[in-house]
């Protein structure tokens, strides 16, 4: 007997290739315009682009492993991330720990940010995107 196979289902890596790649281009991207305000003296705000940075990042990875394909998956990025594997799970518990200081500087609670923590996740970041991406090179390290 014949198998019929869907142009969905054949396809449908190509459309996890895509988001990985689109995400891993709009994490360059952020980590970018992190930069750019780290160095205009703006650490509040280049505390939100590197660590958006960081979501699209882990983003990428998830949506590149069988994760992605759960049902039900749960909301915060960090905690789908530790879902991929132990490198992943080590990733995400590096980054979860900024979360607190970005959410109480975005909520007002905290008027500034520390340049030395912007900095450490500028770096963290970088390195990250590095990993997920495959790269040796580390251009956006702080």
């Amino acid at each position: 007997m014949a198998q019929i196979i869907s142009a969905a289902t054949r396809f449908a890596d190509a459309g996890k290739a895509g988001k990985r790649v689109r995400f891993l281009a709009q994490g360059y991207d952020l980590l970018d315009r992190a930069r750019v305000e780290a160095s205009a003296g703006k650490y509040e705000e280049a505390l939100e682009f590197v660590y958006q940075a960081a979501l699209r990042t882990a983003g990428a990875w998830v949506a590149s492993s069988r994760v992605a394909k759960r049902k039900r998956l749960p909301s915060s990025a960090w905690e789908r991330l530790a879902l991929v594997g132990e490198d992943a799970q080590e990733w995400a518990d590096k980054l979860k720990a900024y979360s607190r200081t970005r959410s109480r500087v975005i909520s007002g609670l905290d008027d500034s940010v520390e340049p030395e923590v912007v900095l450490e996740l500028m770096a963290l970041v970088g390195e990250f995107l590095a990993v997920v991406d495959g790269n040796d090179a580390l251009p956006f390290a702080a």
